[in-house]
């Protein structure tokens, strides 16, 4: 029987985003009860979150501060052998939508000070090539714009409870966006949240970098516990295996 590699990919720590309430390490616990293989921690990235740091106007002191929950994390990770990888939930000043950036670290961080203060377009001609660049909840609380040009991948389901997230938009848009790869995660911020949706990676994971190849190579299966978001996580495999389905 295969072995499948169970992953949250998007949460947030009480030591680094202010609208986290669980410490890193408890996260890491509620994670391995559950029976995950791994973690990726995308605490916020952007003017307001930095401003809530108390560290704006020196940047490393700011990667010092953004790294704690994920360091946090990792420590934890380690001892009790759950895989911790870093990303960060990224806004730009153009509006309010969020970018979950996959493949970046302290070194990458400590080079480019500030990096919400780009445009999407800029950051994703920047750096389309060294990172994944998926957007979160896409159609949250009404969202309508998308920037279909600056992104890889799109979170089709997103299971945070306290938001209209709109997934089925989620959905539609992915049926005529087929070409990007599709993501679920928990979004996770409080108790009773954790462990609400997983990426099954079909190959070994080792670092963050693992994790983006087993993306693009389209070796993964989404799923979640609530049973109108699996619904739609059925219908995105649906639409992937037709995309990939060789043709007469």
């Amino acid at each position: 029987m295969s072995r499948f590699y169970q992953f949250d990919v998007h949460m947030h720590t009480a030591e680094t985003s202010k609208c986290g309430r669980i410490p890193a390490a408890d996260l890491v616990d509620r994670y391995k009860a559950a029976g995950y293989d791994g973690i990726i921690i995308t605490d916020h990235l952007h003017e307001e979150y930095i401003s809530l740091l108390y560290c704006y106007d020196d940047w490393d002191t700011c990667v010092d501060r953004f790294l704690d929950g994920y360091k946090r994390a990792k420590k934890r990770g380690d001892e009790v052998g759950v895989q911790v990888f870093l990303a960060a939930e990224l806004r730009f000043a153009e509006n309010d939508n969020d970018y979950l950036v996959y493949g970046i670290d302290e070194a990458w961080l400590r080079a480019h000070p500030y990096p919400f203060r780009m445009g999407p377009v800029e950051f994703f001609r920047r750096f389309q090539h060294d990172l994944l660049i998926v957007q979160a909840h896409p159609f949250r609380d009404g969202n309508r714009f998308i920037r279909w040009d600056c992104i890889h991948g799109l979170e089709v389901v997103n299971t945070h409870p306290d938001h209209e997230n709109l997934n089925e938009a989620s959905l539609e848009a992915f049926r005529h966006q087929s070409h990007l790869y599709p993501l679920c995660g928990s979004d996770t911020h409080r108790k009773g949240q954790a462990c609400a949706s997983w990426v099954l990676l079909e190959q070994p994971v080792r670092n963050i970098q693992d994790y983006i190849a087993a993306v693009r190579q389209g070796a993964y299966t989404l799923g979640c516990k609530n049973e109108t978001d699996q619904k739609i996580l059925e219908e995105v495999a649906r639409l992937r295996n037709k995309e990939s389905a060789p043709t007469c």
